[in-house]
């Protein structure tokens, strides 16, 4: 898991709201088993999206790869049961392709779509003249069962 307080990708966002709100709030992120952090990201992709946003938003559109896509949608992911989602992200590691049909199920990707952002993702960790990426058998970053596609 990701200390956003130490981590250079995260800032802090905070402003006053009702009390009610907040309460409101709270039950429901303990009620989805969803931290406060997750649902206001989730919340502020959707806002901006919403209102025409752009920059960093653009890749949520079209990602190109594996990595792009759980990128942009971490906070929706985290409920899907893909356990090293943060590892994906960073482009460490491929999915399996069981959690990648998952990842691309949850999102509702259509399979054309989801043809191409593998085979980017792939040629990408290629172009990059990597000897291997390290797929795991099991999700959650076991590192038992590791394979490597070269």
């Amino acid at each position: 898991m990701t200390d956003r307080r130490r981590s250079d990708d995260y800032k802090q966002v905070s402003g006053y709201v009702p009390n009610s709100l907040v309460r409101e709030f709270k039950v429901i992120c303990a009620r989805e088993g969803m931290s406060q952090s997750d649902a206001i990201e989730e919340m502020l992709y959707e806002w901006v999206a919403k209102r025409g946003g752009a920059g960093c938003l653009e890749e949520e559109e079209s990602p190109k790869t594996v990595a792009d896509l759980v990128r942009v949608n971490m906070a929706k992911l985290k409920r899907c049961g893909v356990k090293n989602l943060q590892a994906i992200a960073k482009g460490e590691v491929l999915p399996t392709p069981g959690d990648f049909a998952i990842i691309t199920s949850y999102l509702a990707i259509p399979e054309e779509e989801r043809k191409t952002i593998w085979q980017e993702t792939f040629k990408i960790s290629v172009e990059r003249g990597s000897t291997g990426v390290k797929v795991y058998k099991y999700s959650g970053g076991i590192k038992k069962g590791e394979c490597e596609y070269s």
